[in-house]
């Protein structure tokens, strides 16, 4: 595993074992960081440009200076990726507000540390998708906006991780957290779909949600399909009770739910909605590799 791993440090290679960072750096001392995940098909990753897009409005949310433009971070990103011989791979880039005496102080950092990682992409099992999986609801509420907007995609992720102890517990594969109110907000590291009646349903952006960048996309392609879409609160009991139930995210793309808290959703693998969705997905995919490859070019060649 070490040898498909590559770890970038302020823009110098290093194998993952030899990758360090100050154990005074704040992104470990506070989770004071920013992070994107994007993965690549081929040699292009997908939707590149509004992940930077969103690390950098993650990044004023929390007045951290990223001291480049979001052209120079993807620049820099393929560069590195030349130096890597693997395809369909795995990309995080994280920036830390850097190193500094301990102290809350944002002024005790010195400059931001920019850490880029590259793996083989976890292999998904093809069942998940001819199948569909377990999720669970958590009584895990979501960090309120007015506490930690989960908009900033920050490295203070433990709301999440003690989220996800809840799907481990039932053997489910996500865990899905609710808001005060007890509504349905979103998964540990998805979106979240319902289907009734033929009608769309995903929780709204003010339900202290993170906006996902392959949301916003099914949402749109909902839109071109004539899909009818409603944005709205939804029960855990609501959501056991859908036609269809499917997660989005930028590893897994649009993955059908066949059971929520166990009990069953629908047929086994994507209802009608669910795989329209999903094909218009995999077309819209082809549309943008294709484009990237024009724009990028040589940035897309391993050295």
């Amino acid at each position: 595993m070490k040898q498909s791993i590559k770890v970038f440090v302020n823009g110098k290679p290093f194998a993952p074992e030899d990758a360090k960072i100050s154990v005074f750096d704040r992104g470990f001392l506070f989770g004071d960081a920013v992070y994107e995940v994007a993965r690549s098909y081929g040699r292009v990753f997908f939707e590149l440009e509004p992940h930077i897009r969103r690390m950098f409005n993650s990044a004023e949310m929390i007045a951290l200076d990223l001291q480049q433009s979001e052209d120079d971070y993807i620049r820099d990103i393929y560069r590195a990726y030349q130096t890597v011989p693997l395809e369909n791979i795995y990309m995080r880039i994280q920036i830390t507000r850097g190193e500094g005496t301990i102290g809350l102080n944002m002024a005790n950092a010195s400059k931001p540390n920019v850490i880029i990682y590259f793996r083989h992409l976890d292999k998904i099992d093809p069942k998940w998708y001819e199948e569909g999986v377990a999720i669970a609801t958590s009584q895990r509420m979501r960090n309120p906006k007015r506490a930690l907007d989960p908009n900033i995609k920050s490295g203070n992720y433990l709301n999440n991780v003690l989220a996800f102890m809840d799907a481990v517990k039932v053997k489910a594969i996500e865990s899905i957290m609710v808001n005060s109110q007890g509504l349905i907000t979103e998964g540990t590291t998805s979106n979240i779909f319902s289907v009734k009646n033929g009608v769309l349903i995903t929780p709204p952006v003010d339900f202290d949600i993170l906006q996902g960048i392959t949301r916003k996309l099914v949402l749109g392609l909902a839109k071109d399909l004539k899909i009818p879409v409603r944005e709205a609160g939804i029960t855990p009991a609501e959501l056991e009770n859908s036609d269809e139930v499917f997660l989005t995210s930028s590893t897994r793309e649009v993955l059908p739910v066949h059971w929520v808290n166990q009990k069953t959703i629908g047929s086994p693998g994507m209802g009608p909605i669910t795989k329209q969705l999903a094909a218009a997905y995999k077309d819209y995919l082809r549309g943008y590799v294709k484009k990237a490859e024009e724009k990028y070019g040589a940035l897309l060649q391993a050295k």
